[in-house]
């Protein structure tokens, strides 16, 4: 049971911390959609190599960084009276480097191309891995702040405004990359997107979480030792793990369609800027329609549409014989990564009690490691093996695979109550 102090200040404080969280979001999202790892990212490191296995660092720093420090956060997470200290000092690490990256390309862009590169992966590391660090307590302290019956719309609502925000940075990003040089013009965008997580910074301070009752902290052998029972009892739990992470190496192969669309159909920066722009209004709308209707149909509902959009997404691309293709494309891809990304919050959510949370968190968040670390660079070796088209038709397989394991094999549990302030 929860603190009844803490109950009634989290009451009492449950629009405040609503409101400044989903500014909190709109304002990193507008911040990192300039410099968005779809569409901007891949351009800046297609220009800079044509090797397609550099392309697969993105994504797999991308999701390596997110999922493997979770599960060793966990016992420090649970250990920790307020989870928001430890999250303001661990996203200095996903802010900082933007400001050194602009820094860099503004201050040094006539460094030799490896070295730009060198410099882009080693900052673009650490801001992965910070907000990897960052995720456990994030997700644990979204969980007790924000009631349960609002979870689906506090994260659809976050991020579906923040995409809509987005969309003025995608005609921004589309204009400072028509009009600017290369790659000055990625260093101005970078240092946009920091003044943005400047203001994303101040509101996530601004929350209010009272301290809770702890239990004592373990240590890393004790609480490892605790993960095999927590499974073991917990098959539908295990199916889940496993369904999500066919899932998630189905959707990486999003990463790879605007290095496609440049190779077969040689897109424009303008025309970058604009799929960005139908990326983001898709995820928009995806984010606030599905959240809501996670709330009410279900969130594993809602990952299973995701899927589906996502797998169509990659089928289309390898059916596509012009760039007007990549309008649909893109938008399926937006609505698809916002379920996902929704579903990743708030299904592992239903799985735990408020106790077993960052845990949970935990578990979920490192099982995609060998997706996230391996998935991306063996995608890659292949579409340089066998062409973009064969990637893409096997990736859409195996999120097919995963689609119908989380359907027929997951069921969901049913809803908890989990303190005064979640009612």
């Amino acid at each position: 049971m929860q603190d009844t102090s803490a109950d009634l200040i989290l009451k009492h404080n449950a629009n405040r911390n609503f409101i400044l969280n989903v500014l909190d979001g709109m304002a990193f999202i507008f911040g990192i959609s300039l410099v968005s790892r779809f569409t901007v990212l891949p351009f800046f490191v297609a220009r800079l190599s044509s090797d397609r296995w550099v392309q697969g660092l993105l994504p797999t720093l991308t999701q390596a960084g997110w999922v493997l420090p979770a599960l060793f956060m966990a016992p420090l997470v649970a250990s920790r009276p307020r989870r928001k200290p430890l999250i303001l000092t661990m996203t200095l690490g996903e802010r900082i480097p933007v400001l050194l990256l602009g820094l860099v390309l503004i201050s040094w862009p006539g460094l030799p191309a490896t070295v730009l590169l060198a410099i882009f992966f080693l900052l673009y590391g650490i801001q992965a891995f910070s907000g990897g660090c960052a995720a456990t307590a994030w997700q644990d302290f979204i969980a007790r702040i924000i009631p349960e019956r609002r979870w689906g719309t506090f994260f659809g609502l976050q991020s579906g405004l923040g995409a809509v925000l987005g969309i003025a940075s995608a005609v921004i990003a589309g204009n400072v990359l028509a009009v600017q040089p290369f790659p000055q013009s990625i260093g101005i965008l970078s240092l946009i997107c920091f003044a943005a997580m400047v203001l994303s910074y101040i509101f996530l301070s601004l929350t209010v979480e009272p301290p809770q009752p702890v239990e004592p902290r373990q240590s890393m052998r004790t609480f490892l030792r605790g993960l095999r029972p927590l499974l073991r009892n917990n098959p539908a739990f295990q199916r889940y793990l496993l369904s999500r992470s066919a899932i998630a190496l189905s959707l990486l192969g999003h990463s790879f369609i605007t290095a496609a669309a440049l190779e077969r159909f040689g897109l424009s920066e303008a025309e970058v800027g604009l799929f960005t722009a139908v990326l983001l209004a898709a995820q928009a709308l995806g984010h606030i329609a599905l959240g809501a209707l996670g709330d009410r149909w279900g969130h594993k509902q809602v990952l299973e549409l995701a899927t589906a959009l996502g797998a169509v997404a990659l089928l289309l691309t390898v059916l596509a014989t012009s760039t007007a293709w990549f309008f649909v494309i893109f938008a399926l891809v937006g609505v698809a990564q916002a379920g996902y990304q929704l579903a990743g919050y708030t299904v592992v959510f239903s799985f735990s009690t408020p106790a077993e949370r960052p845990t949970y968190i935990g578990v979920a968040n490192t099982t995609l490691a060998p997706v996230a670390m391996l998935g991306p660079l063996l995608a890659g070796a292949f579409a340089e093996a066998t062409g973009y088209n064969a990637l893409f038709v096997v990736l859409g397989i195996v999120g097919g695979l995963g689609l119908a394991l989380l359907h027929w094999r997951v069921p969901m549990p049913a809803r908890r109550t989990i303190g005064q302030v979640n009612k």
